[in-house]
């Protein structure tokens, strides 16, 4: 969602020597040399650090550097490796994993698994990111969803006794606490710009799985169609448009394209908003944030958020570059990095439910842990000739067109449906 910019760090690394020193070597001495290239801020990634040096302190003929290239550049990564060149491993998110497997960009990874596969392998969430033509092509490593973030002394000061469990309590509860009190704390805020990468798509999307709805589908002859009606698509702008309407959310949210936004962290740190949705890594410096300034913030499923198939699973999937010259190698390398040992310093939470149990996990976070088993990807959204990005554009624009009152929503609706369908066609 949020643009940052590119690592300082990975751009030296790449710039001042050749391009084909940007890969794993070796081996010199008898010393395999590995690159493994994440995405996420350097300062997020200090646990995966610490992980990646225990390796190394423990494999001294295997040793792994830990590249950064930020923001997430998946063309670049095929760029490199059309050019024989790039990291022996990359992390790749769940959505883009098809993307560098129909060039076969990747490795296929079905005889490691077959031979020595990871622990968890046949309960590992989001596989059906990681398959392609009939193979998988990478390993599911993170798992990360929304969950509801709340600030439990607004709710309680607004009589609320406990988070919302239903979209229809989530309106009520933040419409009674932006009525209560002097008016100083908004019930609940979200980004809900119409541009093309706006995070009001998550909400949007999980009010509609939890009715029943889904944008696109496939039908039982594998042919890719609309999944909702025009009606109930409207009633879902609807919805959103009253929590404007009715001062459960704030209308200045209708600027705002991220949740990590600072009108929104900041308000859910300074307690003038008490409601929001964050994923785990924006969620855990936010309670930091939060604490500082006096204000407790807490974790709850989101609404039907218990329920199959209600909220996304996003992540991080473990890809080894099909150039590598070590791939047996670079095989030991992603099951350690899926182990637990890797999350017991990593702050992510891990793709394998077993090792997702294990994990000692905060209380306040625990929220996460109970949502995900139950979270799918948007790999329901994969296979037809819409991509994820024209979908989520679509949907975006016509919902702040109703906001802002250009369209009624059964006419937004209705122009979802067509640009669905004419995107659908190619």
């Amino acid at each position: 969602m949020k643009l940052r910019k590119w690592s300082l760090a990975a751009l030296a690394t790449c710039l001042v020597v050749p391009l084909a020193a940007c890969s794993g070597s070796g081996p010199r001495n008898g010393v395999v040399k590995l690159v493994l290239r994440q995405f996420d801020p350097e300062s997020e990634t200090k646990g995966l650090a610490a992980a990646i040096d225990k390796w190394n302190d423990k494999h001294p003929k295997i040793q792994v550097e830990l590249e950064t290239l930020s923001p997430n550049n998946v063309q670049q990564f095929a760029r490199e490796a059309n050019a024989e060149d790039g990291p022996d491993i990359d992390t790749i998110g769940y959505s883009d994993v098809a993307f560098l497997a129909k060039p076969r960009i990747l490795l296929p990874l079905d005889d490691y698994i077959k031979r020595d596969p990871p622990a968890d392998y046949q309960d590992l969430l989001a596989k059906d990111t990681i398959s392609f033509d009939g193979k998988t092509w990478a390993m599911p490593w993170t798992a990360d969803t929304m969950a509801l973030v709340y600030n439990p002394k607004a709710l309680a000061e607004a009589g609320v006794d406990s988070p919302p469990t239903t979209w229809a309590e989530l309106a009520a509860d933040a419409k009674r606490i932006s009525s209560a009190g002097s008016g100083d704390t908004t019930g609940f805020c979200f980004p809900a710009s119409g541009s093309a990468t706006s995070a009001q798509w998550f909400p949007i999307n999980y009010y509609l799985w939890s009715h029943g709805g889904t944008l696109i589908e496939k039908d039982s002859s594998g042919n890719w169609r609309t999944g909702v009606s025009q009606k109930r698509l409207a009633e879902v702008i609807d919805y959103f448009t009253g929590l404007f309407s009715s001062g459960a959310a704030p209308k200045a949210d209708q600027a705002v394209q991220d949740y990590s936004d600072p009108s929104i962290v900041n308000s859910l740190a300074n307690g003038s908003c008490a409601m929001s949705y964050l994923p785990p890594s924006t969620f855990a410096p936010l309670e930091k944030q939060a604490k500082s300034a006096g204000t407790t913030l807490t974790t709850a499923v989101m609404p039907s958020g218990l329920t199959a198939g209600a909220t996304h699973l996003g992540g991080r999937a473990l890809g080894i570059n099909r150039n590598t010259a070590h791939p047996d190698q670079a095989w030991r390398v992603v099951k350690y990095l899926m182990s637990a040992e890797t999350f017991a310093t990593y702050g992510q939470f891990p793709a394998s439910k077993a090792t997702l149990r294990q994990v000692d996990v905060p209380a306040s976070q625990r929220a996460y842990v109970h949502q995900l088993p139950h979270a799918r990807s948007f790999g329901r959204y994969l296979g037809s000739e819409a991509t994820i990005a024209s979908i989520e554009q679509i949907v975006n624009q016509n919902f702040s067109a109703v906001y802002s009152g250009q369209k009624s929503s059964s006419k937004a609706a209705g122009q979802i449906l067509d640009g669905l369908t004419e995107a659908l066609e190619g």
